[in-house]
């Protein structure tokens, strides 16, 4: 049994979407231990006194519209009064334990590269939406079809389930490649990278970011290091190191693809001395659609 819960504030003002964020992003630490099915989700729900109704109803609306599409449903949960809205999930799945990916690379594999399965930029992207209903100054200089663009992709990726990720390594039998998994979140690719080599003597070396369009400069008037692998995400793409003395990554990519989940090979890693290093004229590929 495996067992997460995320709770944390508001990111976008329609409920529904809101809602359909925080199932996504509840889920996915589920996933991100390649566990397929999830058999129990609560909601949790901080509700202010003066919050309306239909908020309220629109936050679990949304939250059993993505969960549907998983073929689960809201068993249950906790709803308390809170002076600031808060909306979370504990999400609990079940799996044999020998299918369980760890976050940290294998001491077996010494060498393989690095996959992204969604484009990183969401804190920035999400910023420019607040920053357009009360700030808008702050990016006037930005071309506006471009922002809307950003913050659209934003909220498609953060309602994409990682699930599809799990489903192509079960189905294709992947576990044996992989040699570690782990979601990105609250502390960047790179924070996260560095999890993956905790007791180890490996480094990672990343020299591709794809991102979300425009972020990379959004990033830099909000104060993100985005380009510095630091800017947190939210429910966010899976980050996957392949063993490629088993299997190439590219048919890994090819296999993911089926399943409709886009990668990215980031960069590589191999011996060295527990490092995550990002090269320093880094291949930015700015993404404008995911094709989900």
């Amino acid at each position: 049994m495996v067992s997460n819960v995320d709770i944390f504030t508001p990111i976008h003002d329609d409920p529904v979407i809101q809602g359909e964020i925080t199932a996504c992003n509840a889920t996915n630490d589920v996933f991100a231990l390649n566990v397929k099915d999830i058999v129990t989700y609560l909601s949790f729900l901080g509700i202010p006194f003066d919050q309306p109704q239909q908020i309220t109803e629109g936050l679990l609306e949304g939250q059993m519209k993505f969960l549907k599409r998983l073929g689960v449903d809201i068993d249950g949960g906790h709803t308390t009064y809170t002076s600031w809205p808060l909306m979370g999930g504990i999400a609990i799945g079940i799996d044999n334990k020998e299918n369980l990916i760890p976050k940290q690379i294998k001491r077996s594999v010494n060498v393989g590269d690095i996959l992204l399965t969604k484009p990183l930029g969401l804190q920035a992207a999400m910023a420019v939406y607040r920053v357009l209903k009360e700030m808008p100054e702050m990016v006037a200089d930005f071309d506006p079809d471009m922002l809307k663009k950003a913050i659209d992709l934003g909220v498609e990726m953060m309602t994409t389930s990682n699930y599809y990720v799990v489903k192509t390594i079960h189905e294709e039998n992947l576990k044996s490649t992989i040699a570690s998994m782990t979601d990105v979140t609250g502390f960047g690719v790179k924070v996260h990278a560095s999890e993956m080599l905790e007791e180890s003597n490996m480094d990672i070396m990343i020299d591709k970011l794809p991102i979300i369009v425009g972020t990379d400069k959004t990033s830099e008037i909000f104060g993100y290091d985005l380009l510095g692998g630091c800017a947190a995400e939210t429910a966010g793409p899976m980050l996957i190191s392949i063993d490629t003395n088993i299997i190439d990554s590219e048919e890994v990519q090819r296999l993911l693809k089926k399943n409709n989940v886009n990668s990215w090979k980031i960069g590589t890693f191999g011996p060295g001395s527990g490092q995550v290093k990002l090269k320093k004229d880094l291949d930015v590929i700015p993404i404008e659609d995911y094709n989900r």
